[in-house]
């Protein structure tokens, strides 16, 4: 059912609903992307292992320098992030998308070929141009989510789509470190996870679009739901939207956005990164099994992700809790759970036991989709990605640090001094979320429902209602 919309005149082009399909595009980008940017943590293990017996004439290189290596992603990925959302206001974020993945695609096959001629110099190289393309996929997604995703089903869509994220990291770490110690040797998995990034670009070149009116074989009674909904019907008449950049930040609810964003980003970078290395150097697993247990978490956390949102929406449609409530209990979940998790990581020696505390750090931590993260488009769907573009450039700026500040701290391979990173993060984590829960709002802004280009004056509307 479309949300109780009336039949309206327009052919029925397809019975499969065309914002599913757009749900179905950006989560398959989103494995891709997440794929790709965490190959390397556990490729690394084997790329500079100097004492490999392979017998493939599989190169091996004397890198010292792993945790610039590791955080080069980031340096470009994260400034970026600032200028996404506006660009999309300005561009197609069909065209933009095509050609950020393409450039991300690209850099990821070459990885191994510049490796081996131009040393850690051309290995930083691609990493730099994947940030700088992976810089716009997240604002650009949410861009996107702003306008196809109706209010009732915002989060479960939402969740969806950001599940991508945990299905990418659980096929990458996987794959990659079955890869590396198999006779196909690391290269493989730069080379299947670029192929399958170029995919998508062909399958989006034909099916996606940059917003409900524009797509080509939308029926007209979902075309209306989704616009009526989030107060879009005339937006593809505007030009030259203004942002409002004074309101924005100088909103008290955006800025909690944006703190737990630095909590998150530093969280997330820090188990994709680090994990791998940890539970080599301290705990001795070997490269093959480095990949199954740095992935398996993912795996638990995709199926929760999937989740949560269903379990969200269904708790505010039937009254179970507000919207604002919900927001709140979910952040909490994704924040303070795995916070303790990391402290009690630091001190476990089990196998078994550290296997499980990553599950419940890594798939707990997906909670925060129902947080922060549809947060954006609870208060800004029409500017969701400039917002988030903002947050998650600040929260990813300040993240680039782990994989150095870890450098610098874990010199020695010492449980004892890991210990110490973990307790960081864990503060990180539970401070940030605090701070998010007492001052977050789930209203739309008025700045947002008010739109002035040149003399025209549009308001929308949330729910039906008029700001």
């Amino acid at each position: 059912m479309d949300g109780g919309i009336g039949e309206v005149k327009g052919p029925e082009v397809s019975c499969i609903r065309v914002r599913y399909v757009q749900t179905a595009l950006l989560f398959y980008l989103m494995g891709t992307s997440y794929a790709i940017r965490s190959i390397l943590s556990v490729a690394v293990v084997a790329m500079v292992d100097t004492n490999s017996t392979n017998t493939n004439n599989i190169p091996t290189f004397e890198w010292k320098s792993t945790g610039v290596l590791l955080s080069s992603f980031y340096w470009s990925y994260a400034v970026l992030q600032f200028f996404a959302g506006p660009i999309a206001h300005m561009f197609s974020p069909k065209l933009i998308l095509i050609i950020a993945m393409l450039v991300n695609s690209g850099t990821c096959l070459l990885l191994p070929t510049l490796s081996i001629h131009l040393g850690l110099g051309g290995a930083i190289l691609c990493r730099l141009f994947q940030g700088f393309s992976q810089g716009f996929i997240i604002p650009l997604i949410h861009t996107l989510l702003g306008r196809w995703a109706p209010t009732n089903e915002r989060s479960w869509i939402s969740t969806t789509v950001y599940s991508g994220c945990s299905f990418g990291t659980i096929i990458s770490m996987q794959i990659t470190g079955y890869l590396s110690s198999s006779r196909f040797g690391w290269p493989a998995s730069f080379y299947l996870f670029g192929g399958l990034g170029v995919g998508w670009c062909v399958l989006w070149l034909q099916w996606g679009a940059d917003r409900p009116a524009t797509h080509r074989s939308i029926s007209a009674k979902e075309r209306r739901y989704i616009e009526e909904s989030l107060g879009q019907e005339h937006d593809e008449n505007l030009k030259g939207i203004r942002v409002p950049w004074r309101a924005i930040l100088t909103s008290l609810p955006y800025w909690a956005i944006i703190v737990a964003a630095i909590g998150e980003s530093w969280g997330s970078t820090f188990l994709i990164t680090e994990i791998p290395t940890y539970l080599s150097k301290i705990t001795d697993i070997d490269i093959e099994k480095n990949g199954l247990y740095s992935s398996a978490p993912y795996v638990v956390a995709a199926f929760f992700t999937v989740l949560y949102g269903p379990i969200a929406d269904y708790m505010i449609s039937k009254g179970v809790t507000s919207r604002k409530t919900a927001r709140r209990l979910f952040h909490g979940i994704g924040a303070f759970i795995p916070a303790g998790a990391l402290i009690w990581l630091g001190y476990e020696e089990s196998p078994w036991g550290i296997a499980a505390l990553l599950i419940v750090a890594i798939s707990l931590n997906g909670a925060m989709f129902c947080g922060y993260n549809v947060n954006h488009i609870d208060i800004s769907p029409r500017f969701s990605g400039t917002l988030f573009g903002i947050s998650n450039g600040v929260g990813q700026s300040l993240a680039t640090l782990a994989p150095m500040l870890v450098e610098f701290i874990t010199e020695e391979a010492d449980k004892a001094v890991w210990r110490t990173m973990f307790i960081i993060a864990a503060i990180i984590y539970a401070g940030t979320a605090a701070f998010f829960i007492t001052f977050l709002s789930v209203e739309r802004q008025l700045w947002d429902s008010v739109i002035c280009p040149g003399k025209n004056c549009l308001r929308g509307k949330e729910e039906g209602e008029m700001l």
